[in-house]
């Protein structure tokens, strides 16, 4: 930043383009506040304010319900945003506008999905997965997301948007619960699921595509199509495995799939084709994103 230039920070907000605030006097941000409105419910009216100095911005918690956390930790008292310092208010992330490339990790990019938000925010907290895992040692993994949410958001408007991402949620929850499964993480319209059997999680993402045909049936104007994707790995905490390659591997199934498609990995195809009694397709060979080599998907034929 040269000398003289107003500081600019990033306010990005799960389903929504991403904000660039040039910031040439102190602005406040919350839910009902005088300068920037967010729309995560998990902010305070009155949560965070940033203003300009000469070292860059100055980041102070407007005494919020939920906190303001920089690397995980409380701010209890301001903090100067530097280069990489990156803080969470409930879902709404905020950093200094860095104008080099961005990181790996892709939760700036505006490429970045729902369920790369979802598995920064899943790689953050850390839930006891084993703790979630069947007799059999294993958890099947679920990653979902709406397709085209932002443009979506933008073309309904904020009131519209929130009514539908609560009927979608309230899908989603409704079938989870239905089938046993676990919700580990929800950011924006991203969901990150555990099941202790991979014939639960292929059962509950095939009624959750039904459930949204049938709204889309009922109300065209207000459809959503989903995308979703599965892998099945053995639940061992050894140095946060699970974490690693099986939750990578599910979730860039789920980037893989289209709106209203479900994939699977080829273990989950193992496991659930025996009985015949869910329509598979035949595996598919993809390169995905941060995994060495070819990986096979398969369709399931939920309609």
């Amino acid at each position: 930043m040269s000398e003289g230039e107003a500081p600019v920070v990033v306010v990005r907000q799960p389903g929504r383009r991403p904000i660039h605030l040039a910031l040439i006097a102190p602005i406040e941000l919350g839910r009902d506040c005088d300068g920037l409105l967010l729309i995560d419910a998990q902010t305070s009216r009155r949560h965070l304010e940033l203003a300009p100095t000469q070292a860059g911005v100055l980041a102070t918690d407007l005494g919020s319900t939920n906190g303001t956390f920089n690397a995980g930790i409380r701010l209890t008292a301001p903090v100067v945003l530097e280069a990489g310092t990156q803080l969470r208010l409930g879902d709404t992330l905020v950093q200094l506008y860095d104008p080099s490339p961005p990181p790996s990790t892709g939760e700036f990019d505006p490429r970045a999905t729902s369920i790369d938000l979802v598995v920064a925010a899943a790689g953050r907290d850390r839930p006891d997965l084993v703790s979630l895992g069947g007799d059999s040692g294993t958890v099947t993994i679920v990653f979902s997301d709406i397709e085209s949410s932002t443009a979506l958001a933008v073309a309904h408007g904020d009131n519209e948007w929130f009514d539908i991402l609560a009927e979608h949620d309230r899908l989603v929850n409704r079938e989870v619960a239905d089938h046993g499964g676990t919700i580990v993480k929800h950011q924006g319209d991203g969901f990150m699921l555990t099941f202790p059997s991979a014939r639960r999680a292929v059962l509950c993402m095939m009624a959750i595509q039904r459930d949204l045909a049938d709204w889309a049936a009922r109300e065209p104007d207000r459809a959503v199509r989903v995308r979703m994707g599965a892998h099945t790995g053995e639940a061992i905490d050894e140095g946060g495995d699970l974490f690693g390659r099986h939750v990578i591997l599910a979730a860039r199934i789920g980037n893989e799939a289209e709106g209203g498609q479900i994939l699977v990995s080829s273990m989950v195809h193992d496991l659930i084709a025996s009985r015949g009694d869910i329509a598979l397709g035949p595996g598919v060979a993809v390169e995905l994103k941060g995994l060495d080599g070819a990986h096979h998907v398969h369709a399931v034929a939920w309609a």
